[in-house]
């Protein structure tokens, strides 16, 4: 009876522990919920911020452009041909004139013309042209041109008068065993002020005496700016020189070496009126030499002044 009573108590108390124990699994089991998943807080942005944002200036990218090729312009060789007096000595027409001649442009496209297109480009001298800064007037005043001299005085003043202010200029007149020189020895900017004292310069001179080109010249190859540099071309204008046959080759050669060693860099553009052929030889070696032109001026009609 005793050993059926503590079997009994035994299995009652395993039974019991069983129970115990699956109910605490179970519990535990469905006590577990699905695991939701974790959500993060909304960024939160300060209104000072915002406004910063907004106040602030968009930042464009910059365009990317395409550089124009550099084209070097075509150097053109121009051979001087002999002007007629009529030509240089026309009277000058007024604007309305000048740009009449322009073409016309059609209604469906406007063209715009520039100033090189309208007129040469840069300073000129009886027909001869250039764009350099530096210039020097030589300008035959003797005796022999006194039924021209008031012509050329007058084209001299024109082309005083077109240089611009950042070009330099002297003016020399050779006659009467003499020079009348504007500046001595130095090249001048061409400043308003100084271009209306060389007009007045060029309004005083009277030809007269006998012609002392070479004297002329070589004190033209021998001036110079401020900073000693010679001009770039020098206009060299005369009706003829008063040299026997023998002299002809003597005067060119002298030039020559003037100008190679005083101004080895300037050219000589020289102008010569009605010259006779061993004067148009002269001018036109001077003028090869240095690298210049020549021009001459050949027609006799209308060419005193006063006709």
């Amino acid at each position: 009876m005793r050993s059926f009573s503590v079997t009994f108590w035994a299995w009652t108390a395993s039974i019991i522990v069983h129970i115990i124990v699956l109910a605490t699994f179970g519990a535990v089991k469905f006590s577990r919920q699905p695991v939701a998943f974790e959500q993060k807080p909304a960024p939160v942005a300060k209104v000072s911020r915002i406004k910063k944002l907004m106040q602030t200036t968009p930042v464009t990218p910059k365009p990317k452009v395409k550089r124009p090729s550099k084209t070097r312009p075509i150097a053109k060789t121009i051979t001087p041909q002999p002007l007629s007096t009529k030509q240089i000595f026309k009277t000058t027409t007024s604007a309305a004139q000048d740009f009449s001649n322009l073409p016309k442009p059609s209604a469906s496209k406007t063209t715009a013309l520039t100033t090189s297109e309208i007129m040469p480009k840069g300073i000129e001298f009886f027909g001869s042209y250039t764009d350099q800064r530096k210039l020097c007037y030589v300008v035959d005043c003797s005796g022999s041109m006194q039924g021209i001299f008031n012509r050329v005085r007058s084209r001299l003043t024109e082309s005083i008068q077109s240089l611009q202010h950042d070009q330099y200029f002297n003016i020399i007149f050779f006659g009467s065993d003499r020079l009348f020189e504007f500046r001595s020895g130095e090249l001048i900017r061409a400043m308003s002020k100084t271009k209306s004292e060389a007009c007045d310069f060029i309004a005083s001179i009277r030809p007269a005496g006998r012609t002392n080109a070479l004297q002329a010249l070589e004190r033209a190859v021998k001036i110079h700016d401020g900073r000693g540099n010679s001009p770039a071309v020098i206009y060299f204008l005369t009706d003829g020189f008063e040299l026997t046959n023998d002299d002809v080759r003597s005067f060119s050669q002298k030039v020559i070496n003037l100008q190679k060693r005083f101004a080895p860099k300037t050219k000589i553009n020289t102008i010569g009126f009605w010259p006779q052929n061993s004067d148009r030889k002269v001018l036109e070696t001077i003028a090869n030499y240095s690298g210049g032109e020549s021009i001459f001026i050949t027609d006799t009609d209308n060419w005193k002044d006063g006709l």
